[in-house]
């Protein structure tokens, strides 16, 4: 598939923050990129014939190394998916190159790349495979004197990039040596040595590095995030009191190591609390996700009088509670994680980590410290509904077991399970660090099997005691059978899983279409009651004429 190429005249020139702390930095953005995040840049989208790029705004000099470590993001789609991206060196800040088979360094020279391409242009000598190679002045073609080193398959174990997963790539600068080596994927796949600075770019050292990205008549989002940078150190040197502690921290790998560990609270931790006896230089190995590690040092010089800050170990408070932290020290100036903090006396009620950095200004001195916050959780003390009514014979069972509070009732009975099988007022208690928790519960018993079977009925028509039914307040759960009988035996009237209160289905004093005469009748009752109880009973009833 041939690619149309279209340069970008018009440039978006954009400032963002790159990285929080210590690698805080800003970087030229041109074209379609946008920032993502604090780390990470989108150069792409999924749009036809896009081109972004990304530079540091500060020119860095070749004649020093250098150590990068992104996460590379090509995209989900691989057949319909395109072009790829390219890690650059150029004099240009805002400098763009071409779309498509360009890779937006295209046409940019003097440059350097490392060029991830994820499409193949015949006419560029492209192999099949999703590749890497060192390229010169802008050139996307695998032939001639630009042609520096590869094209080689990107990955070492896949011939696609596209796979919807960010790949960590790692490019060094060794400057004496004048040699750049492109890790990707945790392997290392080219390395160029020359004199890039003569050859390339004529003897100035001073190049802005960065990415870029294209797309062409197909296209991928495509994204870069960066993890460690050894032209941005993470560490400062700082000078600290005796007996005093200074907060250390990195971020960006995958683990961490220390040396020396001696006045380390925990040496394989990425934030770490100094507090050495003397003047130390630390270094820590930042392992990347390839179990590479970076390096970086802090020179920790203890000198000058005390000024000593602790804020005590992470703790747990009442919700109602605070703490009142004085890190008063002469001369000093304070700094609190919480812009809203100020001074060396602080109230803290709210959870969190309060951090503060103690500063000194008579001598170099600085001490810093951090708490974490919690509240202590207070239990929901609930025994049930206030007012809880049964039927004779249940229990009540009420249960009260915490973590923290021992719980007994008002006659100072202590329990965690209590079941109830007397009316009355329970009330109970609860013991908390953070106070008294209490709740009662008022319990009644009634009768659950309750039914009312008339003692008469008359059925002259009247519209009034037409018919004899059974009839109950909601005990009844279920009638199962209902049989009426005359004196001799003889049976009235029979019925199943009659309901109550049903006038229209009770006996109207026939059978068979015949009135039975006035007397005395024997009713025999089948029932189920909301107490669980099923009985048998029987009574009379008069039928009145």
């Amino acid at each position: 598939m041939s690619r149309l190429i279209q340069i970008l005249s018009h440039l978006l020139l954009v400032l963002f923050s790159l990285l929080p702390g210590s690698l805080s930095a800003q970087y030229f953005l041109n074209g379609a990129a946008v920032q993502t995040n604090d780390s990470c840049f989108q150069l792409t989208s999924e749009t036809l014939f896009e081109v972004g790029s990304i530079w540091f705004p500060e020119k860095i000099d070749l004649r020093n190394s250098f150590d990068l470590v992104m996460d590379m993001f090509f995209g989900c789609s691989d057949t319909q998916g395109a072009d790829g991206i390219v890690f650059g060196l150029q004099p240009v800040s805002a400098s763009v190159g071409e779309a498509g088979e360009g890779l937006g360094i295209g046409g940019v020279s003097p440059a350097l790349g490392v060029e991830f391409d994820t499409f193949q242009n015949t006419n560029r000598n492209d192999p099949t495979f999703d590749h890497v190679a060192i390229m010169a002045n802008g050139s996307v073609t695998h032939s001639g004197p630009n042609n520096l080193a590869g094209p080689v398959q990107a990955s070492a174990t896949a011939a696609n990039i596209e796979n919807c997963r960010f790949m960590p790539l790692r490019v060094t600068w060794d400057a004496p040596a004048q040699t750049l080596k492109v890790y990707f994927d945790c392997s290392l796949r080219l390395e160029y040595t020359g004199d890039i600075i003569n050859d390339i770019f004529g003897g100035d050292p001073f190049v802005f590095y960065g990415f870029a990205a294209a797309t062409g008549g197909l296209f991928n989002r495509q994204e870069v995030c960066f993890r460690f940078n050894s032209l941005l150190k993470q560490l400062e040197n700082v000078t600290m009191c005796p007996g005093g502690q200074v907060l250390l921290d990195v971020f960006g790998g995958d683990r961490y190591e220390w040396t020396p560990v001696a006045g380390l609270d925990d040496p394989t931790a990425p934030s770490v609390i100094a507090s050495p006896d003397t003047t130390t230089v630390y270094t820590v190995s930042i392992f990347d996700a390839c179990g590479i590690p970076l390096l970086d040092t802090v020179r920790i010089a203890v000198e000058g009088d005390s000024a000593f800050v602790k804020l005590g170990p992470d703790t747990t408070i009442c919700p109602q509670d605070f703490l009142l932290f004085d890190v008063s020290t002469p001369t000093a100036v304070y700094e609190w994680s919480d812009p809203t903090l100020s001074g060396p006396v602080i109230s803290a009620s709210e959870i969190g980590i309060y951090e503060v950095t103690v500063t000194r200004q008579d001598i170099i001195c600085e001490a810093s410290d951090r708490i974490e916050i919690d509240h202590l959780p207070v239990p929901d003390f609930d025994l049930g509904p206030t007012d809880t009514t049964l039927c004779r014979g249940d229990l009540l069972e009420l249960t009260a077991v915490f973590e923290l509070g021992d719980p007994f009732f008002e006659d100072g009975r202590p329990f965690d399970t209590l079941y109830i099988s007397r009316p009355g007022r329970y009330r109970a208690y609860v013991e908390h660090p953070c106070g008294t928790l209490t709740d009662q519960v008022n319990v009644i018993f009634e009768n659950c099997h309750q039914v009312y079977l008339p003692t008469a009925f008359s059925p002259d028509g009247d519209g009034v005691n037409d018919r004899w039914f059974p009839q109950d307040g909601g005990d009844v759960v279920t009638i199962h059978r209902l049989s009426i009988y005359d004196r001799w035996g003889g049976q009235m009237y029979e019925a199943s899983e009659l309901p109550t209160n049903a006038p229209s289905l009770g006996w109207d004093g026939l059978l068979n279409g015949e009135p039975m005469p006035a007397g005395t009748y024997i009713w025999v009752l089948d029932a189920s009651y909301r107490d669980g109880s099923r009985t048998v009973e029987q009574g009379d009833f008069v039928l009145v004429r």
